[in-house]
């Protein structure tokens, strides 16, 4: 392939309405790539079984119902950066989708991997219902959370 060619293909159009005084294409592009994640994450307020499932007439019920999502996303993205942050520094994995094993969890696979959990709660005894699963365990690890936090959880204040 010749020089030309690797050239045209290696181009990027990008349009845009940010001033170039300061600000490169290249840094223009990696600003706009970076949205993409930003959109991803608040998907789920654009999902219509979400939005028509909500019916919120006050304006400061809305707002609240807001920051609770924002809150929500906020300690999702925590949980996945904590992961990632402790199984990059452990040079290790936990099981996956379809147990192949990743270093890059997503907070959905964690929420997923412990959708069965029971805790028991009879009068001050607490008990977990089944043994925690080899995977769950591993992303408790990765979590830096002990596993007694289901049974014995942290005063609150």
């Amino acid at each position: 392939m010749s020089d030309a060619y690797r050239k045209m293909a290696g181009c990027f159009v990008l349009l845009s309405n940010v001033a170039r005084d300061g600000a490169d294409g290249e840094q223009i592009l990696r600003t706009y790539k970076e949205q993409y994640a930003i959109e991803r994450n608040f998907s789920f307020l654009k999902d219509d079984q979400i939005v028509n499932a909500l019916f919120l007439k006050r304006p400061e019920r809305i707002e609240a119902l807001g920051l609770i999502l924002l809150i929500s996303l906020l300690i999702w993205r925590l949980m996945e950066h904590l992961m990632r942050t402790e199984l990059k520094a452990a040079e290790t994995t936990v099981p996956g989708w379809d147990n192949k094993p990743t270093s890059r969890p997503t907070a959905y696979l964690l929420t997923w991997t412990f959708r069965g959990v029971m805790v028991l709660c009879m009068g001050q005894t607490r008990r977990l219902h089944q043994p925690l699963s080899p995977t769950q365990q591993a992303f408790l690890r990765a979590l830096k959370i002990p596993e007694e936090r289901f049974i014995h959880p942290a005063p609150c204040c």
